[in-house]
């Protein structure tokens, strides 16, 4: 296998570690993220109802045992590994089940499955921490071209 030259480590632990970027931009320019900044106020989720997403990889390896799913980036050929599950599974959702579905819809696929998987959050603040963590890791995931975000 060649070699892997991005690792895009767990968001949970990214957060924890206190190791989030301050801005986090898609290819093109588009900012994405502030998330030390006002949540709501951060573009990816202004927009989560009319921003699109399509795939730009081609899987090499699945390792769900171990956490571990490479790709390569169809555009620049870059080898990435991603070490987030909600990731992956939000990355497979838009390569596989729902092309360009919207920010949203992404998300809410993704915090439906952990609700079935897991049971009901406790409260919203919780949901809304993890709902953060799945927006950070789209966003790092349209920063390095894995997914292509279409702006309407």
């Amino acid at each position: 296998m060649e070699q892997v030259q991005i690792v895009i480590p767990d968001i949970t632990d990214l957060v924890e570690q206190h190791r989030v970027d301050e801005e986090i931009y898609a290819p093109d320019g588009t900012l994405l993220m502030k998330p030390y900044e006002v949540i709501i106020e951060n573009p990816l989720i202004m927009n989560r109802k009319k921003w699109r997403l399509f795939a730009n990889y081609t899987p090499l390896k699945v390792d769900p045992e171990n956490k571990i799913y490479v790709d390569r980036v169809n555009t620049t050929g870059q080898i990435i590994e991603i070490r987030d599950v909600d990731l992956s599974r939000m990355m497979g959702y838009v390569r596989l089940d729902h092309p360009g579905a919207t920010v949203e819809e992404v998300v809410n696929m993704d915090l439906a499955e952990v609700v079935k998987q897991t049971g009901d959050f406790k409260d919203d603040d919780e949901m809304g921490a993890y709902a953060m963590t799945l927006y950070l890791g789209l966003a790092y995931a349209i920063h390095y071209g894995v997914l292509i975000l279409v702006k309407d």
